[in-house]
């Protein structure tokens, strides 16, 4: 029979095996767990990183546009605009909206960037006071009934850019001609209808392409598009957000005095107070008897800040 002290020992050496046995297998699976944590926390911090390079570079993008066009704005409201001659072969015409509507203020209310979820409600708001108007698209998925909404309600299609990052968009003329491609066989496709207008991202005064702006424009025409920028801004792109009536007040305040008042706004996710703002403008102006909504078509004088200079 084994001594006590032997029984002891065998027993303490049992769990003296037990213990460095878990030991072991705890060591082992810490480092294996170890990496395999750590590789999923470095693929989460890129993640976040990539994320947010992503909605910065997004943002930076959305200021530019936004102080692109606050400058061409500014520039429009405060020297007269050119607007091309009727005369010019490139936009042919039987009757100008002018000659049509003699006597009468002709506003144009333009909208960058749609579709967006609201979309149909600035529609509906447009066919409530019967009023026509433009939309300059982007390539949006998901929005097909929208995009041919708009024709069917009579309103006009344009287009404004594919990509809309203006880094892309006037890299080069090769970048320009790829964008306006891109987003004219988009539209087409939606809609069975070649598109014939044209807004450049920022307005044609933009001063992020360093070429020759002639060049682009006349890549539009080689296209038969006619390019269309504004003489009336609502600001309603300003960053931060104006309210329903800055915008409205806006609007109401730049179209005064102008017999052709072509006025920028955007059918865009964050931008509902443009249509609340349009409501106030419609019924602000619903006493007067010799005002007109219209959309643009090729009867209407382009109003451009820059615009494809003739041979003398």
């Amino acid at each position: 029979m084994e001594s006590n002290d032997n029984i002891q020992y065998t027993e303490f050496r049992k769990k003296r095996i037990k213990f460095f046995k878990r030991l072991i297998v705890f060591l082992v699976c810490f480092f294996i767990a170890v990496p395999n944590v750590l590789c999923v926390l470095n693929l989460y911090y890129l993640y976040k990183t990539n994320t947010s390079i992503s909605s910065l570079a997004e943002e930076l993008n959305i200021l530019k546009i936004t102080e692109t066009e606050m400058v061409a704005s500014n520039e429009v409201n405060s020297t007269p605009v050119v607007t091309a001659n009727v005369e010019q072969d490139y936009v042919l015409r039987v009757k100008t909206d002018a000659e049509e509507y003699e006597g009468y203020q002709r506003i144009y209310l333009t909208f960058d960037d749609g579709p967006s979820k609201y979309t149909n409600e600035l529609l509906d708001v447009l066919d409530k006071y019967n009023a026509k108007a433009t939309f300059f698209v982007l390539a949006q998925d998901g929005y097909d009934e929208e995009y041919q909404r708009i024709v069917n309600d009579g309103h006009t299609l344009g287009i404004h850019s594919y990509k809309h990052v203006y880094g892309d968009v006037y890299s080069s003329l090769d970048g320009f001609k790829e964008d306006v491609d891109s987003i004219y066989a988009f539209v087409e496709e939606k809609t069975g209808e070649k598109p014939l207008f044209y807004r450049f991202p920022g307005g044609s005064s933009n001063t992020i392409y360093k070429g020759d702006k002639q060049e682009l424009i006349d890549y539009l025409l080689e296209k038969n598009l006619v390019h269309y920028d504004w003489n009336v801004t609502s600001n309603d792109a300003t960053y931060g957000g104006l309210s329903k009536s800055q915008i409205a007040n806006n609007i109401l305040k730049n179209i005064e005095g102008k017999e052709e008042a072509v006025v920028l706004m955007h059918d865009a996710n964050d931008k509902h107070s443009t249509i609340e703002a349009l409501e106030i403008v419609f019924e602000s102006l619903q006493t007067k008897d010799n005002v007109v909504f219209l959309p643009i078509t090729e009867y209407t004088e382009p109003v451009q800040h820059v615009k494809k200079k003739t041979e003398e």
